[in-house]
């Protein structure tokens, strides 16, 4: 986060299986080490690290050279109109590099913000954009659930919340459940429920969570980072890992020393505080992923 880093994604239209496995070695071609490609299904992305401006441009214009290369040689076409151009920054319009300009003269696409794998990404990683979008969604939801409470029973309007308002809210969560922003996202969610069971507008809608069993917008996001450390202990180091003194926190995660506030409240950081706050009882069951689930 302390470097500038930035994120292409070339307009790719082909989905059929063989092409994934003709543009397969595409990684292969682009010689530059900070570099980072990712290669789903007919989208590619390509996230840059680079400290100094200039150097970043010259890499850059590299990677493009080099990705067109790879291209002709394979009888394709890169298109550069949809092609797109993110920057990474602290903090909005800070240090930009401003137009980015290939050596052929053609300027790429400099956007504040983009969809990648359902998410959308923004410049200062705020996740406004996609919180807004996420807003619009619930809202449709929420119509629709208001249209059809007197046509069905509770238990089949549960069902569509869980298919068309929880599956929303929960995706990506891990990411950008941290954001500021996500007041509104909850209040949407406890919208929902007072149409679906009947609730005045400003009745607390604690009891029916609880009845109905159904997590809170918080719940959900603290379950997310908690299921993460679950399937992903190979990324995580315990205490007794760094050191062999016998404690009291000898089960817990080793904390990551960071400086950003935007790290600070990232998902890996977040997942090791969640976690290490869990009951000793729970925490210990980590190698048991379906007990620890369960639990």
């Amino acid at each position: 986060m302390e470097e500038n880093s930035s994120w292409c994604s070339s307009g790719l239209s082909v989905g059929a299986t063989a092409f994934l496995i003709y543009i397969n070695d595409l990684p292969s071609a682009i010689e530059e080490k900070n570099n980072t490609v990712v290669l789903y299904a007919d989208d590619t992305s390509v996230i840059i690290t680079e400290p100094n401006p200039t150097a970043f441009k010259l890499h850059l214009n590299s990677l493009i050279e080099d990705i067109n290369s790879w291209f002709k040689n394979n009888l394709l076409t890169l298109n550069l109109d949809k092609t797109q151009y993110l920057e990474f920054t602290p903090i909005k319009n800070l240090n930009k590099n401003g137009t980015i300009v290939c050596k052929n003269n053609h300027i790429l696409n400099t956007v504040e913000s983009t969809k990648f794998l359902g998410l959308t990404i923004d410049e200062t990683l705020s996740w406004q954009p996609h919180i807004e979008i996420l807003i619009k969604r619930m809202c449709s939801a929420c119509y629709a659930l208001r249209s059809l409470k007197y046509l069905l029973e509770t238990e089949t309007l549960k069902m569509i919340y869980f298919a068309h308002v929880h599956s929303l809210m929960s995706y990506g969560i891990i990411f950008w459940g941290y954001s500021s922003r996500v007041t509104k996202v909850f209040i949407m969610q406890k919208k929902i429920l007072r149409i679906m069971y009947n609730l005045k507008p400003r009745e607390s809608c604690k009891e029916i969570f609880k009845q109905k069993q159904i997590m809170t917008f918080y719940s959900c996001y603290i379950y997310s980072l908690i299921l993460f450390v679950t399937n992903n202990k190979e990324l995580f180091k315990f205490n007794n890992e760094i050191h062999r003194h016998n404690t009291r926190i000898d089960t817990n995660l080793y904390p990551m020393y960071v400086r950003l506030t935007k790290v600070t409240k990232g998902p890996y950081t977040t997942c090791i505080k969640v976690f290490n706050h869990l009951p000793q009882n729970i925490k210990v069951l980590l190698h048991n992923a379906h007990q620890f689930k369960e639990s």
